[in-house]
């Protein structure tokens, strides 16, 4: 299955997914281009290059029972970053593991997987976000993320 038509699975809820309320920090800078993180943290440092949402309400091993055995699992994965009037949309693969971190979720280019790890082999990392979205994450703009998969 393609990206295009998982993100549309997704948002018809016809696959596994999960949504989360984060919201941005002054301190996001988005410029890492390996990785995408949200964070549970209430604060974001400038250090932090490729956090791009705080506070959020859950981390990648808190999500839905049936989105987590879906990431044990090969398929392709979704998350959408949306501030109302602004988003966008990272796909990647699943990890082949189920994440276990209560502190975060990343989205990776590389293959790498540790137990935050929602996506590898994705198509954006922070740096590459719609630089509007940015804009309204660096004002402290809520965000609803969506994850899901398809498989």
């Amino acid at each position: 299955m393609d990206a295009a038509d998982c993100l549309k699975k997704v948002l018809r809820g016809e696959a596994p997914s999960d949504v989360l309320i984060a919201r941005g920090h002054v301190n996001v800078t988005a410029t890492n281009r390996r990785t995408l993180e949200i964070s549970k943290d209430p604060y974001v440092t400038r250090r932090g290059d490729c956090i791009v949402a705080c506070c959020a309400e859950k981390a990648a091993g808190e999500l839905r029972r049936e989105v987590l055995q879906a990431l044990a699992s090969r398929g392709v994965v979704v998350v959408v970053i949306d501030a109302g009037d602004v988003w966008d949309v990272v796909t990647g693969e699943a990890p082949g593991a189920v994440p276990t971190s209560t502190w975060r979720m990343v989205v990776r280019k590389s293959r790498y997987v540790d137990d935050s790890t929602l996506a590898v082999s994705a198509d954006k990392a922070a740096a590459d976000l719609n630089r509007a979205l940015v804009a309204k994450l660096r004002q402290g703009a809520p965000v609803r993320v969506v994850v899901g998969i398809c498989y």
